[in-house]
């Protein structure tokens, strides 16, 4: 019963550091294009945002720092100011 007890407080400790440690895959639409990504947020105040355009599988890599965003899309470097910081985006989404 014990070992039982400490198997399940082990899995209570860690099972919501492994949801964690794999970020969720989102998705949207824009201009008839659909696309699937996700954001894994940096040690360093970076937030990474990877993923791919559904059908044709162009992948894109964007690193964003406040409302500075760089990277590849699309088989182009891009770089551009978003109008708001990343936490405000993702707070309204």
């Amino acid at each position: 019963m014990r070992t039982l007890t400490i198997i399940a407080a082990a899995a209570a400790i860690l099972l919501p550091a492994a949801a964690l440690a794999a970020p969720a895959e989102r998705s949207f639409t824009r201009d008839g294009h659909s696309y699937v990504y996700t954001v894994t947020p940096n040690g360093d105040g970076t937030t990474l945002i990877q993923g791919h355009e559904v059908g044709s599988d162009e992948p894109f890599r964007l690193t964003v720092k406040g409302t500075r965003v760089s990277g590849q899309a699309n088989g182009r470097t891009v770089s551009f100011r978003a109008p708001r910081p990343l936490a405000q985006v993702l707070a309204s989404n």
